[in-house]
């Protein structure tokens, strides 16, 4: 309890500035306040469906992270209207640190293929750290005789409307991954697009399509049982599930990168020591080799960041698929 001293109007601001030192000298300093955090469950709000590698990966991290600071981190998958659903209901959450937001490939082509999109990924997010990174692979069924990508472009433009590539739906990142791919290749093929990834992995399988971009885990068991060949991998340095396979870099497309990742991020005005705080924990669970094990069985590499450089990822992301819309003429539905 506070006392104020007797006193008229005249001594009111002196009784004021008493109250106000006392609070201020009672209020804890934001490295106080984080010190007990978090005070009860987070939610990990996943705009995925259960199963896939988004679905794992958090749940390999939340388990993780609620076994270091004592509170359970429970995965709320919340799938629907190409992840807008589970994006909305992550930044319309109180910023207390208590809600964390799984963030991916879908959520940076969204702004580019929709007209309505309830986020914005430059301003509603607090980008915590990236955590892991899958690389994706093109590959290419075996009944077609080339060896490398430079072969199977020469091949697809001596055969004109013949060759077709399959993807999960129209501007998805398989579909966008393949344009990106013809491209820069100068291949000569036509989209053929699919409900899912699966179906198309499937028609591939079956010789309906003839090329396609998968995740490394879904091409890896195909690759191996040469059921489907692999030209190249998306990411900047060589796989080391596919050490023979050249990067799309190495065959001379300098700087091309175009892997899944894997982000967490918090509503935009989560203060900065909860951030900074689970920074930390997963810097702290990414280092320990219990979940780089669980993250190699999805073919995933730990890639812990700064918050800062989580966001710059993100909305580079966001940049590359924009401009893949733009140069294939796909208009916003």
């Amino acid at each position: 309890m506070i006392l104020l001293p007797r006193a008229g109007f005249g001594n009111a601001a002196a009784a004021l500035a008493v109250l106000a030192g006392a609070c201020l000298a009672s209020a804890p300093t934001p490295g106080k306040a984080a010190e007990g955090y978090p005070v009860r469950p987070v939610r990990v709000v996943a705009p995925y469906g259960p199963g896939g590698s988004y679905d794992v990966i958090a749940r390999i991290m939340a388990q993780r992270l609620g076994e270091q600071t004592g509170q359970p981190f429970l995965v709320d998958n919340r799938p629907g209207a190409a992840g807008r659903l589970g994006m909305s209901i992550g930044i319309a959450a109180p910023a207390d640190g208590h809600t964390l937001i799984v963030i991916g490939n879908s959520q940076t082509i969204v702004p580019s293929v929709f007209k309505s999109v309830p986020y914005d990924l430059a301003r509603d997010i607090a980008y915590v750290s990236l955590v892991a990174t899958i690389p994706n692979t093109y590959v290419l069924h075996p009944a077609i005789p080339a060896n490398s990508a430079a072969e199977f472009a020469a091949f697809s433009r001596n055969k004109p409307g013949q060759i077709r590539y399959g993807s999960g739906g129209t501007g998805g990142i398989t579909h966008l991954g393949g344009e990106l791919f013809r491209g820069l290749t100068n291949s000569d093929m036509s989209h053929v697009p699919y409900k899912s990834g699966a179906l198309a992995l499937n028609a591939q399988l079956a010789g309906e399509v003839q090329f396609n971009m998968l995740n490394l885990l879904n091409a890896l068991p195909h690759a191996q049982s040469g059921k489907l060949r692999v030209l190249a991998v998306t990411s900047l340095k060589r796989s080391t599930y596919l050490p023979n396979v050249p990067t799309m870099d190495e065959l001379g497309f300098k700087g091309f990168e175009l892997q899944e990742f894997h982000v967490l991020g918090m509503p935009r005005a989560t203060p900065a020591q909860f951030v900074r705080r689970i920074n930390e924990e997963i810097r702290k669970a990414l280092a320990s080799a219990e979940v780089t094990e669980r993250l190699a069985t999805q073919a995933a590499e730990p890639r812990p960041s700064s918050p800062e450089e989580a966001q710059r990822y993100v909305l580079a992301e966001q940049a590359k698929f924009a401009n893949v819309v733009k140069q294939i003429g796909l208009s916003p539905e």
